[in-house]
């Protein structure tokens, strides 16, 4: 497995309840018609502009976002090259779609959505083994030496049926809670939930780690891509209050057109 490239680290404190903030789809520069784009696909994405639904109008989104029609129609046209609305003339522009066509986009709606996947996600779990962290799982894990572990490998694949594959998913949980690495409730539902639900032990803090990698060869073939395409490796630390590590996960995903990840938290002061 090639190791993270340029890691950027940062550990995010729960609140006591999610803050919900809308979901940004777009990343990277934002000239304005990122700005509509992304909050016209926010509002698809969550729920409050449903599949069948149509958008306003050209004038009544310039209006709104204070933006002219170019701007808009390149927004709208983003969207559909996602494949999330269709315009037809006469009767304007119609949500299509509530997840972009080709690629997975999490898209992080709260703090508590950084520690993990959306409910569109599921685990295709393939093996589970017990392991002792030597010197370099530990390392990639960031645990101690010695400490003992539930290895959970599979593959991330969209809910619904779809056999799109999203992630490779490294899934180490701590042995204490092997009862909840061997459940068959983890295809569906994180494992720091499954603890909080049944041993009362909640996270009250994650660290995420993202790097760019290029992925080797049985990489890629797994997620579909060429042999030394671009990837991301994202690494998840689970703690608890006392500050015990109870989780964590490495996911490899497929960059540009088969992966998106997205973060948009309120300001400072809001958790």
């Amino acid at each position: 497995m090639t190791g993270p490239r340029g890691r950027q680290a940062r550990r995010v404190a729960l609140p006591r309840a999610p803050v919900a903030d809308a979901a940004q789809l777009l990343a990277g520069s934002t000239p304005l018609y990122v700005t509509v784009a992304t909050e016209l696909a926010a509002a698809i994405l969550d729920g409050r502009r449903p599949v069948g639904t149509l958008l306003p109008t050209e004038q009544e989104l310039c209006q709104s976002f204070g933006v002219s029609r170019s701007t808009v129609r390149q927004a709208l046209r983003r969207l559909a090259e996602l494949g999330l609305v269709a315009g037809a003339q006469g009767v304007g522009t119609r949500v299509i779609a509530d997840q972009p066509r080709g690629q997975y986009v999490l898209a992080i709606r709260s703090v508590t959505d950084v520690m993990g996947y959306a409910e569109r996600a599921r685990l295709d779990i393939r093996t589970r083994s017990s392991v002792t962290a030597d010197a370099a799982l530990a390392a990639r894990l960031g645990c101690e030496p010695g400490s003992r572990w539930i290895h959970v490998a599979g593959l991330r694949r969209p809910a619904g049926g779809r056999d799109t594959v999203i992630a490779i998913c490294d899934l180490y949980v701590a042995e204490q809670f092997r009862d909840v690495a061997e459940s068959d409730d983890l295809a569906a539902t994180p494992a720091y939930r499954l603890i909080a639900g049944r041993r009362g032990i909640a996270v009250e803090a994650v660290e995420q780690v993202i790097g760019a990698i290029t992925l080797d060869a049985a990489q890629a073939e797994v997620l579909g891509v060429a042999p030394g395409s671009p990837g991301l490796h994202i690494r998840r630390q689970f703690f608890t209050a006392a500050g015990m590590l109870i989780e964590a996960t490495t996911n490899i995903h497929a960059a540009a057109d088969q992966f998106v990840y997205t973060l948009r938290l309120g300001a400072p002061g809001e958790g």
